[in-house]
């Protein structure tokens, strides 16, 4: 920030006010701006969809999260009997990206304990029509691609409205059941939302 010339605060930002052209911060005053530029990720917010604070691991904030994933680990690998389900709730790129990720590690895993990987089955719940929705359609029809190759089974157009222990419940009236729930990034804020 000293090279740039830049001013860092270190605070988070509760809101953006546009009319007036500041950024609210939780521990200091508002910050005016003639531009702003967002790109620090956002907190799914949890808190709103019932049943998700207790039975959904949220991805960020990201420091928290490390013991969260060793956790999940650890019930990973420790489960034997069965099919074992882990949704993931926002189809947008840290979604897309965690999943791909955790399914490469965790079916390792289970290999290195001479299981059978496929004893994971992996759901990607988003509330838009596709994948990666913000990007564009040659990146979306890719990643549509890989997560079909992977066996992902994907859930587009799905809003999550509550949360219950081992099970999804959606506005279109799926109830889909989850082992493991993550809820990750943006596009989890909406997917956790009623539409």
């Amino acid at each position: 920030a000293v090279f740039a010339g830049a001013r860092f605060f270190r605070d988070e930002v509760t809101g953006i006010d546009r009319t007036t052209g500041r950024v609210l911060c939780r521990h200091r005053p508002p910050m005016p701006y003639d531009l702003c530029s967002i790109n620090i990720g956002s907190t799914p917010q949890v808190k709103a969809v019932p049943g998700a604070l207790e039975h959904a691991v949220p991805v960020k904030p990201i420091h928290q999260f490390n013991q969260r994933w060793l956790n999940l680990l650890a019930r990973v690998q420790q489960h034997t009997t069965g099919i074992q389900r882990i949704a993931v709730v926002g189809a947008g790129a840290g979604g897309v990206e965690l999943l791909l990720a955790m399914q490469y590690r965790l079916r390792r895993e289970l290999q290195a304990l001479g299981r059978s990987p496929d004893l994971l089955e992996f759901h990607l719940v988003g509330a838009d029509a596709s994948v990666l929705a913000t990007h564009n359609a040659g990146v979306r029809k890719r990643f549509a691609t890989v997560l079909a190759q992977r066996g992902v089974v994907v859930h587009l157009g799905t809003a999550v409205t509550q949360v219950s222990p081992g099970q999804l419940h959606c506005a279109n009236g799926l109830v889909l059941d989850a082992d493991e729930t993550l809820a990750s990034g943006g596009e989890a804020l909406r997917a956790l939302k009623q539409l």
